[in-house]
């Protein structure tokens, strides 16, 4: 890795996109699709297999996981395990299951499969990783980390989910394994997976891996309070002889990357090590769920991104909440000319790439705790006349805090607002 900065090399493999390869029907120019991948980069997203889609802060799941060291595995289901009691606020309505038909391959590793919760979009689990030998994967955890990881996953689909799929059209879905030490001997593994077909409960999980990556953090170069990369980059950026001087002088084993470490951005001097990781892990997501729609919010008018919606269907479950709606004018991109947008200056193309397309819910529960929602996903679908549908699926957070997530039983929620306006 000497002299190979992670920034200059991402983005000059990205930027020599063909241009033939980005379909001109689907109403996305290439130099949107371009400027969006840079905003990615410049962002500090990793090309890694990390992808979760943004189903809720990686940073903070990978905290929380670092600080549940003492697990006590219940047998019996729906029982609450301790440790996704540090993942995110709240109890799920079913509480969390061991799964069913866990089975491991790995000549050098043991594996402790923890448990599994989730609702009809979303699943959650999490295993604990061992050497057969007892040996440690590190001296200290002191200053090691994982970015990402190249575990690939699966989840299967029955016939009905690929059904659904052709007579429903466009989903999103989002998965990622991310890695952290528990202690010297102990490595903790959280999966995620989103789809907003549903159809996951059953399905068999399947997770492999062949080698992995962490990293020591050899030299902090630059830090802040924040969690984004912003100030990482206007300080490359001020000082490029400083950076061009730290990477000629690398070890072929290190390298300069930007990082988030205990919640704050770093800008990092960081070696890596690669050990062999070599296991398969499968097991029946064999979880409960408790999902409501409420049928009271169908035909409810509100004002969001400067056009008016009717509520279709507001359906929730224990992480997540979708609401559909339609619209006769659609106006969230009115102050743009789409059907010009080859000739839009950089400043319109920012400006739209920008545009807010989500919206924030304030719900009440039984016991009168408020917590809140944001959108962190959407599909649409408008017509040239402005007619429109949208689907926004939202995450509970606690206090207004979106690096928290909030679990909780749908048949808890009385009340649910956008601005001021009552949907329920």
């Amino acid at each position: 890795m000497k002299n190979t900065f992670v920034f200059d090399k991402s983005e000059n493999d990205l930027l020599d996109l063909e241009e033939e390869t980005v379909i001109k029907e689907t109403g996305i120019d290439t130099a949107k699709v371009k400027e969006s991948i840079m905003k990615e980069i410049k962002s500090g997203k990793k090309t890694k297999k990390n992808s979760i889609k943004k189903i809720f802060s990686i940073a903070a799941i990978a905290a929380a996981i670092t600080a549940a060291a003492t697990i006590t595995v219940q047998a019996a289901t729906g029982v609450f395990n301790s440790v996704f009691g540090e993942i995110f606020a709240g109890q799920p309505a079913n509480g969390v299951f061991p799964g069913s038909d866990v089975s491991v391959k790995s000549d050098m590793l043991d594996i402790d499969f923890l448990g599994i919760t989730g609702d009809e979009t979303e699943m959650f689990s999490i295993y604990n990783i061992t050497k057969k030998d007892g040996s440690s994967f590190v001296d200290t955890t002191e200053n090691y980390l994982f970015l990402g990881t190249y575990a690939e996953m699966n989840v299967t689909e029955s016939p009905y989910k690929m059904l659904k799929s052709m007579l429903d059209g466009g989903y999103s879905s989002g998965d990622g394994v991310i890695y952290d030490f528990v202690d010297e001997k102990t490595i903790r593994a959280f999966v995620v997976y989103s789809d907003t077909r549903g159809c996951i409960k059953g399905e068999k999980l399947t997770v492999t891996d062949t080698e992995t990556n962490f990293f020591h953090i050899d030299e902090v170069l630059y830090s802040d309070a924040s969690d984004t990369f912003l100030g990482c980059t206007e300080y490359m950026e001020k000082n490029e002889t400083l950076i061009k001087q730290k990477t000629d002088s690398l070890h072929e084993d290190q390298t300069i990357m930007p990082i988030i470490d205990e919640g704050h951005a770093k800008l990092a001097v960081l070696t890596q090590t690669t050990i062999p990781f070599e296991y398969e892990l499968s097991a029946k997501l064999n979880y409960k769920t408790t999902e409501k729609s409420f049928a009271n919010a169908q035909g409810k008018t509100f004002n969001a991104l400067n056009t008016d919606w009717t509520v279709d269907n507001i359906t929730a479950g224990s992480f997540s909440l979708k609401i559909d709606v339609t619209t006769e004018h659609n106006n969230i991109y009115k102050d743009f000319d789409m059907d010009d947008q080859e000739n839009w200056s950089e400043e319109t193309l920012h400006e739209y790439l920008n545009t807010p397309t989500g919206i924030r819910l304030t719900i009440t529960l039984k016991d009168r705790t408020i917590i809140y929602a944001e959108a962190n996903a959407t599909i649409s679908n408008t017509e040239q006349d402005g007619n429109g549908k949208m689907s926004w699926r939202f995450t509970y957070y606690q206090d207004g805090n979106s690096t928290v997530t909030y679990a909780l039983d749908p048949e808890d929620i009385v009340s649910i607002k956008c601005g001021e306006t009552e949907l329920i």
